[in-house]
Protein backbone atom coordinates (compact mmCIF):
# COMPACT_ATOMS: atom_id res chain seq x y z
CA UNK A 1 0.00 0.00 0.00
CA UNK A 2 1.46 3.35 -1.03
CA UNK A 3 1.81 6.36 1.22
CA UNK A 4 -0.77 8.36 -0.70
CA UNK A 5 -3.32 5.52 -0.51
CA UNK A 6 -2.58 4.96 3.18
CA UNK A 7 -3.21 8.65 3.92
CA UNK A 8 -6.54 8.38 2.13
CA UNK A 9 -7.62 5.36 4.20
CA UNK A 10 -6.46 6.95 7.44
CA UNK A 11 -8.33 10.17 6.72
CA UNK A 12 -11.47 8.21 5.76
CA UNK A 13 -11.36 6.36 9.11
CA UNK A 14 -11.03 9.64 11.01
CA UNK A 15 -13.93 11.19 9.10
CA UNK A 16 -16.04 8.09 9.73
CA UNK A 17 -15.33 8.38 13.45
CA UNK A 18 -16.37 12.06 13.44
CA UNK A 19 -19.54 11.34 11.46
CA UNK A 20 -20.55 8.67 13.94
CA UNK A 21 -19.85 10.92 16.92
CA UNK A 22 -21.96 13.69 15.34
CA UNK A 23 -24.72 11.11 14.76
CA UNK A 24 -25.01 11.79 11.01
CA UNK A 25 -27.40 9.41 9.25
CA UNK A 26 -27.42 9.85 5.44
CA UNK A 27 -30.59 8.65 3.76
CA UNK A 28 -29.27 7.27 0.45
CA UNK A 29 -25.62 6.44 1.15
CA UNK A 30 -23.66 4.30 3.54
CA UNK A 31 -21.70 6.17 6.17
CA UNK A 32 -18.48 4.31 5.22
CA UNK A 33 -18.80 5.23 1.52
CA UNK A 34 -19.54 8.83 2.41
CA UNK A 35 -16.48 9.06 4.67
CA UNK A 36 -14.25 7.60 1.94
CA UNK A 37 -15.69 9.98 -0.69
CA UNK A 38 -15.17 13.01 1.57
CA UNK A 39 -11.56 11.96 2.25
CA UNK A 40 -10.90 11.55 -1.46
CA UNK A 41 -12.47 14.93 -2.18
CA UNK A 42 -10.35 16.65 0.46
CA UNK A 43 -7.14 15.07 -0.88
CA UNK A 44 -8.00 15.83 -4.51
CA UNK A 45 -8.30 12.15 -5.46
CA UNK A 46 -10.89 11.34 -8.11
CA UNK A 47 -13.40 8.69 -6.96
CA UNK A 48 -16.26 7.87 -9.34
CA UNK A 49 -17.36 4.34 -8.38
CA UNK A 50 -19.16 5.38 -5.19
CA UNK A 51 -21.79 7.40 -7.07
CA UNK A 52 -22.05 10.16 -4.46
CA UNK A 53 -23.04 13.50 -6.07
CA UNK A 54 -20.87 16.60 -5.51
CA UNK A 55 -23.72 18.43 -3.76
CA UNK A 56 -23.75 15.77 -1.02
CA UNK A 57 -19.98 16.05 -0.59
CA UNK A 58 -20.17 19.84 -0.35
CA UNK A 59 -22.98 19.64 2.25
CA UNK A 60 -21.22 17.22 4.60
CA UNK A 61 -17.84 18.88 4.11
CA UNK A 62 -19.36 22.18 5.19
CA UNK A 63 -21.01 20.47 8.16
CA UNK A 64 -17.68 19.04 9.25
CA UNK A 65 -16.04 22.46 8.97
CA UNK A 66 -13.06 21.28 6.88
CA UNK A 67 -11.68 22.73 3.66
CA UNK A 68 -10.30 20.99 0.61
CA UNK A 69 -6.56 21.03 0.18
CA UNK A 70 -5.65 23.58 -2.46
CA UNK A 71 -3.65 22.22 -5.33
CA UNK A 72 -0.38 23.96 -6.03
CA UNK A 73 -0.32 25.13 -9.62
CA UNK A 74 2.96 25.43 -11.49
CA UNK A 75 4.10 28.87 -12.70
CA UNK A 76 3.97 29.68 -16.39
CA UNK A 77 7.19 28.47 -18.10
CA UNK A 78 7.11 31.50 -20.46
CA UNK A 79 6.33 34.54 -18.32
CA UNK A 80 6.69 32.95 -14.83
CA UNK A 81 3.25 34.25 -13.87
CA UNK A 82 1.23 32.64 -11.06
CA UNK A 83 -2.13 33.47 -12.60
CA UNK A 84 -2.74 29.89 -13.75
CA UNK A 85 -6.03 28.07 -14.28
CA UNK A 86 -6.77 24.47 -15.23
CA UNK A 87 -7.53 23.89 -18.90
CA UNK A 88 -8.73 20.29 -19.16
CA UNK A 89 -6.54 17.22 -19.51
CA UNK A 90 -5.00 15.03 -22.18
CA UNK A 91 -3.74 11.44 -21.80
CA UNK A 92 -4.17 11.63 -18.06
CA UNK A 93 -2.10 14.82 -17.71
CA UNK A 94 -3.62 18.05 -16.43
CA UNK A 95 -3.31 21.05 -18.74
CA UNK A 96 -2.89 24.58 -17.44
CA UNK A 97 -3.43 27.95 -19.07
CA UNK A 98 -1.67 31.19 -18.18
CA UNK A 99 -4.09 34.14 -17.88
CA UNK A 100 -1.23 36.57 -18.46
CA UNK A 101 0.31 35.35 -21.74
CA UNK A 102 -2.29 32.76 -22.77
CA UNK A 103 0.12 29.84 -23.04
CA UNK A 104 -1.20 26.30 -22.49
CA UNK A 105 1.25 23.84 -20.90
CA UNK A 106 1.60 20.66 -18.85
CA UNK A 107 3.22 20.26 -15.47
CA UNK A 108 6.13 18.06 -16.44
CA UNK A 109 9.01 16.79 -14.38
CA UNK A 110 12.40 18.38 -14.94
CA UNK A 111 14.78 15.91 -16.59
CA UNK A 112 17.90 18.06 -16.92
CA UNK A 113 21.13 16.09 -16.99
CA UNK A 114 24.68 16.99 -16.11
CA UNK A 115 27.54 16.85 -18.55
CA UNK A 116 28.88 13.71 -16.86
CA UNK A 117 25.53 11.92 -17.12
CA UNK A 118 25.15 12.82 -20.81
CA UNK A 119 28.60 11.41 -21.53
CA UNK A 120 27.79 8.27 -19.52
CA UNK A 121 24.53 7.77 -21.46
CA UNK A 122 26.31 8.05 -24.81
CA UNK A 123 28.94 5.57 -23.65
CA UNK A 124 26.28 3.13 -22.49
CA UNK A 125 24.40 3.43 -25.77
CA UNK A 126 27.57 2.80 -27.79
CA UNK A 127 28.36 -0.26 -25.65
CA UNK A 128 25.42 -2.36 -26.86
CA UNK A 129 22.83 -1.11 -24.39
CA UNK A 130 19.40 -0.46 -25.82
CA UNK A 131 17.70 2.86 -25.20
CA UNK A 132 15.21 1.18 -22.88
CA UNK A 133 18.09 -0.35 -20.94
CA UNK A 134 19.83 3.03 -20.65
CA UNK A 135 16.56 4.61 -19.48
CA UNK A 136 16.17 1.98 -16.75
CA UNK A 137 19.77 2.32 -15.55
CA UNK A 138 19.81 6.13 -15.57
CA UNK A 139 16.27 6.56 -14.21
CA UNK A 140 15.21 8.81 -17.09
CA UNK A 141 12.22 8.56 -19.45
CA UNK A 142 12.76 6.76 -22.73
CA UNK A 143 11.81 9.89 -24.66
CA UNK A 144 14.56 11.85 -22.89
CA UNK A 145 17.18 9.22 -23.76
CA UNK A 146 15.97 9.03 -27.37
CA UNK A 147 16.05 12.82 -27.72
CA UNK A 148 19.61 13.02 -26.38
CA UNK A 149 20.93 10.20 -28.59
CA UNK A 150 19.19 11.60 -31.66
CA UNK A 151 20.43 15.14 -31.08
CA UNK A 152 24.02 14.14 -30.38
CA UNK A 153 23.94 11.65 -33.25
CA UNK A 154 22.93 14.36 -35.71
CA UNK A 155 25.72 16.61 -34.45
CA UNK A 156 28.29 13.82 -34.73
CA UNK A 157 27.10 12.88 -38.23
CA UNK A 158 27.25 16.46 -39.47
CA UNK A 159 30.73 17.05 -38.05
CA UNK A 160 31.99 13.78 -39.56
CA UNK A 161 30.75 14.85 -43.00
CA UNK A 162 32.75 18.06 -42.69
CA UNK A 163 35.81 16.13 -41.52
CA UNK A 164 35.51 13.71 -44.45
CA UNK A 165 35.54 16.61 -46.90
CA UNK A 166 38.76 17.83 -45.32
CA UNK A 167 40.32 14.36 -45.50
CA UNK A 168 39.72 14.18 -49.26
CA UNK A 169 42.81 16.37 -49.71
CA UNK A 170 45.00 13.42 -48.59
CA UNK A 171 46.15 10.46 -50.65
CA UNK A 172 45.85 7.10 -48.92
CA UNK A 173 48.11 4.08 -49.35
CA UNK A 174 45.27 1.54 -49.39
CA UNK A 175 41.49 1.26 -49.02
CA UNK A 176 39.51 -1.83 -48.03
CA UNK A 177 35.76 -1.89 -48.81
CA UNK A 178 33.01 -4.29 -47.77
CA UNK A 179 29.26 -4.24 -47.09
CA UNK A 180 27.21 -5.74 -44.25
CA UNK A 181 23.50 -6.43 -43.94
CA UNK A 182 20.96 -5.28 -41.38
CA UNK A 183 17.23 -4.58 -41.39
CA UNK A 184 14.67 -1.93 -40.52
CA UNK A 185 11.30 -2.30 -38.70
CA UNK A 186 11.07 -6.06 -38.07
CA UNK A 187 13.35 -9.10 -38.41
CA UNK A 188 10.90 -11.28 -40.37
CA UNK A 189 7.83 -10.54 -42.43
CA UNK A 190 6.66 -8.43 -45.33
CA UNK A 191 7.27 -5.16 -43.48
CA UNK A 192 11.00 -5.82 -43.16
CA UNK A 193 13.25 -3.45 -45.10
CA UNK A 194 16.74 -4.64 -45.95
CA UNK A 195 19.48 -2.13 -45.25
CA UNK A 196 23.11 -2.41 -46.29
CA UNK A 197 25.96 -0.67 -44.51
CA UNK A 198 28.91 0.04 -46.77
CA UNK A 199 32.15 0.38 -44.82
CA UNK A 200 35.53 1.49 -46.12
CA UNK A 201 38.83 1.63 -44.24
CA UNK A 202 41.17 4.14 -45.85
CA UNK A 203 44.54 3.83 -44.16
CA UNK A 204 42.50 2.39 -41.30
CA UNK A 205 40.12 5.38 -41.14
CA UNK A 206 36.44 4.28 -41.20
CA UNK A 207 34.03 5.70 -43.77
CA UNK A 208 30.45 4.48 -44.08
CA UNK A 209 27.16 4.99 -45.84
CA UNK A 210 23.82 3.16 -45.79
CA UNK A 211 21.34 2.20 -48.48
CA UNK A 212 20.71 -0.58 -50.97
CA UNK A 213 23.27 -3.08 -52.17
CA UNK A 214 23.64 -1.42 -55.57
CA UNK A 215 26.07 0.69 -57.54
CA UNK A 216 24.31 3.94 -56.63
CA UNK A 217 25.00 3.53 -52.91
CA UNK A 218 28.55 2.35 -53.61
CA UNK A 219 29.24 5.40 -55.81
CA UNK A 220 28.04 7.69 -53.03
CA UNK A 221 30.54 6.06 -50.65
CA UNK A 222 33.28 6.25 -53.27
CA UNK A 223 32.77 10.00 -53.70
CA UNK A 224 33.40 10.57 -49.98
CA UNK A 225 36.70 8.66 -49.94
CA UNK A 226 40.17 10.18 -50.41
CA UNK A 227 42.16 8.95 -53.41
CA UNK A 228 43.93 5.68 -52.76
CA UNK A 229 46.84 3.91 -54.44
CA UNK A 230 45.20 0.48 -54.20
CA UNK A 231 41.71 -0.88 -53.38
CA UNK A 232 41.04 -4.25 -51.76
CA UNK A 233 37.57 -5.80 -52.04
CA UNK A 234 35.79 -9.11 -52.55
CA UNK A 235 34.46 -10.25 -55.93
CA UNK A 236 31.16 -8.30 -55.84
CA UNK A 237 30.50 -6.90 -59.32
CA UNK A 238 30.14 -3.20 -58.40
CA UNK A 239 33.80 -3.03 -57.39
CA UNK A 240 34.98 -3.67 -60.94
CA UNK A 241 34.96 0.08 -61.72
CA UNK A 242 37.84 0.70 -59.31
CA UNK A 243 41.35 1.38 -60.55
CA UNK A 244 44.29 -0.48 -59.02
CA UNK A 245 41.79 -3.02 -57.78
CA UNK A 246 42.80 -6.24 -55.98
CA UNK A 247 40.13 -8.89 -55.42
CA UNK A 248 40.99 -11.14 -52.48
CA UNK A 249 39.51 -12.11 -49.13
CA UNK A 250 43.07 -12.14 -47.87
CA UNK A 251 43.06 -8.36 -47.45
CA UNK A 252 39.45 -7.69 -46.41
CA UNK A 253 39.72 -9.14 -42.90
CA UNK A 254 40.24 -5.65 -41.43
CA UNK A 255 36.95 -4.24 -42.73
CA UNK A 256 35.14 -7.45 -41.76
CA UNK A 257 36.57 -7.01 -38.27
CA UNK A 258 35.21 -3.46 -38.30
CA UNK A 259 31.76 -4.80 -39.25
CA UNK A 260 31.87 -7.09 -36.21
CA UNK A 261 33.08 -4.19 -34.09
CA UNK A 262 29.97 -2.17 -35.04
CA UNK A 263 27.65 -5.09 -34.31
CA UNK A 264 29.33 -5.62 -30.95
CA UNK A 265 28.97 -2.01 -29.83
CA UNK A 266 25.50 -1.15 -31.19
CA UNK A 267 22.51 -3.20 -30.05
CA UNK A 268 20.46 -2.16 -33.08
CA UNK A 269 22.94 -3.89 -35.41
CA UNK A 270 22.94 -7.23 -33.59
CA UNK A 271 21.18 -10.11 -35.35
CA UNK A 272 17.75 -11.18 -34.08
CA UNK A 273 17.58 -8.37 -31.54
CA UNK A 274 14.63 -6.58 -29.99
CA UNK A 275 16.44 -3.23 -30.35
CA UNK A 276 15.41 -2.98 -33.99
CA UNK A 277 15.98 0.00 -36.25
CA UNK A 278 12.96 2.18 -36.89
CA UNK A 279 14.65 4.35 -39.50
CA UNK A 280 17.71 4.35 -41.69
CA UNK A 281 18.78 7.75 -40.33
CA UNK A 282 19.08 6.35 -36.81
CA UNK A 283 21.60 3.82 -38.12
CA UNK A 284 23.67 6.66 -39.59
CA UNK A 285 23.55 8.67 -36.39
CA UNK A 286 24.43 5.64 -34.24
CA UNK A 287 27.45 4.77 -36.38
CA UNK A 288 28.58 8.39 -36.24
CA UNK A 289 28.27 8.38 -32.45
CA UNK A 290 30.29 5.17 -32.25
CA UNK A 291 33.09 6.59 -34.38
CA UNK A 292 33.21 9.76 -32.28
CA UNK A 293 32.87 8.23 -28.81
CA UNK A 294 35.37 5.44 -29.54
CA UNK A 295 37.68 6.51 -32.38
CA UNK A 296 39.55 3.53 -33.82
CA UNK A 297 42.06 3.37 -36.68
CA UNK A 298 42.44 -0.11 -38.19
CA UNK A 299 46.05 0.33 -39.22
CA UNK A 300 49.32 -0.18 -37.37
CA UNK A 301 51.08 2.27 -39.67
CA UNK A 302 50.72 5.96 -38.92
CA UNK A 303 49.95 8.08 -41.96
CA UNK A 304 49.07 11.79 -42.35
CA UNK A 305 45.51 10.72 -43.15
CA UNK A 306 44.77 8.70 -40.02
CA UNK A 307 46.63 11.16 -37.78
CA UNK A 308 44.49 14.01 -39.14
CA UNK A 309 41.39 11.85 -38.62
CA UNK A 310 42.17 11.12 -34.96
CA UNK A 311 42.90 14.78 -34.30
CA UNK A 312 39.63 15.81 -35.97
CA UNK A 313 37.55 13.22 -34.11
CA UNK A 314 38.96 14.30 -30.75
CA UNK A 315 37.93 17.86 -31.57
CA UNK A 316 34.41 16.69 -32.52
CA UNK A 317 34.14 14.72 -29.27
CA UNK A 318 35.11 17.77 -27.21
CA UNK A 319 32.38 19.78 -28.95
CA UNK A 320 29.84 16.98 -28.62
CA UNK A 321 30.17 16.52 -24.85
Amino acid sequence: MGVHEMNLVTLAQLILLVLRNLNFKPRKHDLEDLAYAIAAYLLGVQVTKLGIPPSTLYYYTKKLGVKRRREEKPPCPSCKSNKIVKNGSSRGKTKYKCKTCGRTFYQTQNHKMSKEQKERILKEYTNRMSMRGVARVEGKPLTTIYSLVMRKGIEAYAHLLILQEQLKNFTAKSTVIDESWTYVRIRHGSKRENLWIWNALTDGVPFFTTGDRDYRTFSYLLNTLPKSKVYYTDDYSVYQVLNNHVVSKKYTYTVESYNSYCRTHLARLARDTRAVNRSRRMVDYSLALLNVMYPVVYSREKTPLNEAYLKGVQYIRSKLI
